[in-house]
């Protein structure tokens, strides 16, 4: 079966919904479902934009009793790319349609606000200041090089043995910068391409700790 490498660009959501394709985003919260029944622990996301795949992470925390005392943590500038990788799909200011306000006022009626910490700035900044625990999940979505790179140097300093870190940006023909960045930082590591038999699309990887 041939395979594409590439999507749809979608422009905006409503808060709580994603711009990942509904079987991939399916994808994820199942892999992190069988990820934490196997590591019980927390799970973050860099690149949360409205929330709508850090819910399902949440939800999986949720839903999970042996995840009770762990949480979901997000990681955005919530004001949109602040640069570019030069691909046009991807300028600068791209998903700056957020009201972190509004954003929260919406987790609030979700009944999973208090499983999530939000983190407002660029990741590479904000790094250093936050104070993190050990994660058994991570969701890397940030579109373009320089976070993805930053974070593939340094999210498997905080995985927990046996768990998953993904990748959502890897080959798509939109993000080539954030192939590049994970092939720079994982040249030998072994990782799996997330390939969709429905739609017969290739992008997305992820790696086992």
């Amino acid at each position: 079966m041939g395979y594409i490498c590439v999507n749809s660009p979608v422009e905006s959501v409503p808060y709580g919904q994603s711009v990942i394709p509904a079987n991939r985003l399916d994808y994820i919260e199942a892999l992190a479902e069988r990820t934490l029944a196997e590591v019980p622990g927390n799970v973050l996301e860099v690149g949360v934009y409205k929330a709508g795949s850090l819910l399902p992470l949440a939800r999986a925390l949720n839903e999970n009793p042996t995840c009770e005392r762990y949480g979901a943590y997000g990681i955005d500038t919530f004001t949109g790319h602040p640069y570019t990788d030069g691909h046009p799909v991807h300028p600068k200011g791209k998903y700056s349609d957020v009201d972190f306000g509004e954003l929260e006022r919406f987790l609030i009626t979700t009944g999973l606000f208090d499983r999530i910490q939000l983190h407002k700035g660029r990741v590479e900044d904000i790094w250093p200041t936050l104070e993190l625990p050990k994660f058994s999940f991570v969701h890397i979505d940030c579109d373009l090089y320089l976070p993805v790179k930053f974070c593939a140097q340094q999210v498997p300093r905080l995985m927990n043995k046996g768990g998953v870190l993904f990748f959502d940006d890897y080959g798509h023909e939109h993000c080539p910068g954030a192939t590049r960045a994970i092939k720079e930082i994982f040249p030998n590591h072994p990782f799996t391409e997330v390939s969709m038999e429905d739609d017969g699309t290739r992008w997305s990887c992820f790696m086992n700790f």
